[in-house]
């Protein structure tokens, strides 16, 4: 009986998309591009974390397969331009994960890791002319919780407290008279942000996911609206 080879699956799977690209493919395949494929990465990716969330192995497995072919699918795309193939972004990654882990491949001592993956990602950055500054290092596509939630990482601790203290008072402002709600339409949008961002480092203080629990929070009020 033949065993199963990562080489020999990945290369099948490789073909395939060849195939599925090629003058007598799929149309559909053949017709994609890049940008056209943004919406499916996402939903797969989405589809991935459900799966894991309910702890389903065969739909974890399925989910992760269904990624993986959007990323070979694109590479596939850049290698009809002759930009990069397949084996181009498995080298890129391999070579990404050796520089990002000296302590496991260098013999390098690290105390922080954490810490010194920050360091040698910024170096990355600087080698290939990028800026360090916050808006350039975090993608502006993420949704905007993640976005916050990576913020309130990168920026000084507040408070706990101080945060609470905050919040309870911008709610407070809330406390408006419903006929001035579209009045004050820009001054709420103003002070639910304020509302919204504490609560994403209050979060983040307590080590909590803020869109991890936003997203439990939510399915259990479905689950209890369909019963």
């Amino acid at each position: 009986m033949k065993t199963k080879s990562i080489t020999d699956e990945m290369t099948k799977l490789s073909e395939i998309m060849t195939a599925l690209r090629a003058p007598d493919g799929c149309p559909w395949d053949r017709k994609q591009t890049a940008a056209t494929l943004k919406p499916y990465i996402l939903e797969e990716a989405y589809e991935l974390i459900d799966a894991i969330s309910k702890n389903d192995t065969a739909e974890i497995r399925d989910e992760l397969g269904d990624l993986l072919f959007q990323v070979v699918f694109i590479a596939q795309i850049y290698n009809e331009k002759q930009q990069f193939d397949l084996a181009d972004v498995a080298l890129s990654i391999s070579n990404k994960m050796i520089r990002r882990h000296p302590h496991v491949f260098a013999g390098e001592n690290v105390n922080d890791h954490a810490k010194r993956w920050d360091e040698i990602k910024q170096q990355e950055r600087v080698t290939k002319g990028g800026k360090n500054k916050l808006m350039d290092r975090i993608p502006e596509n993420l949704p905007a919780l993640k976005v916050a939630t990576k913020v309130a990482s990168k920026i000084e601790k507040q408070d706990l407290n101080a945060q609470i203290d905050k919040i309870q008072k911008k709610l407070l402002r809330l406390k408006i008279p419903t006929e001035e709600l579209t009045i004050n339409q820009d001054k709420i949008n103003h002070i639910l942000a304020d509302i919204l961002f504490a609560t994403v480092q209050i979060a983040k203080s307590l080590n909590c996911d803020a869109e991890d629990i936003l997203r439990m929070k939510t399915i259990q009020v479905m689950t209890q609206s369909d019963t």
